[in-house]
């Protein structure tokens, strides 16, 4: 009896641990948008339902939460004319300690292998300092960290960043995801 349950009992952890993979593996999906430039409100509202909008002057912003390898960021679609002309990403950190930097720094390298993987590799890397320099201890006024830029994909312009932003005494991590039409002037 005691063998029959323990078999029961690991039987179930399996399958606990299985079911636990597959759920993780279905939420942790490639991090780049499923939409794209060019198209319109509502082929975006298809693939994104129930997003929060905004209106300024003539152009319309979709906005989404979505978690990106532990990063709680905010999506954003702007239309001009019914068109998607820019995507955009970004999570702005105020917590300034070696944890968070790590977090964002490994975060921003899970995002541009996913987006390597769909886009091939960049046109530009751009490797900054990698290590967290402690402002309070070492007065600096921010610095890049990580970027990767593919520059006409699809006829889209793609940047990934990983940025320590700094001045007067503020400080701030940011990781930050943009997609714009491949003629968009001000890109770097």
């Amino acid at each position: 009896m005691f063998t029959v349950r323990k078999t029961h009992n690991l039987i179930f952890m399996k399958f606990i641990y299985t079911t636990l993979i597959i759920f993780s593996a279905f939420f942790n999906t490639y991090s780049q948008s499923k939409a794209t430039i060019a198209m319109s409100i509502n082929q975006v509202k298809k693939i994104y339902p129930n997003m929060e909008s905004a209106t300024y002057e003539k152009t319309i912003t979709l906005s989404r939460t979505e978690n990106l390898y532990g990063i709680e960021g905010e999506w954003g679609y702007r239309f001009k004319n019914d068109t998607l002309n820019w995507i955009h990403f970004d999570k702005y950190i105020d917590e300034i300690n070696d944890t968070n930097f790590r977090n964002c720094l490994s975060a921003t390298r899970k995002i541009i292998a996913d987006f390597t993987k769909v886009y091939g590799n960049p046109d530009t890397t751009i490797t900054g300092d990698t290590s967290f320099i402690d402002p309070y201890q070492k007065k600096h006024w921010g610095y890049d960290v990580i970027e990767a830029q593919w520059k006409n994909y699809n006829g889209m312009k793609i940047k990934v960043e990983f940025t320590f932003m700094g001045g007067k005494g503020e400080y701030h991590f940011l990781v930050k995801i943009n997609y714009f039409d491949k003629n968009y002037p001000y890109y770097d």
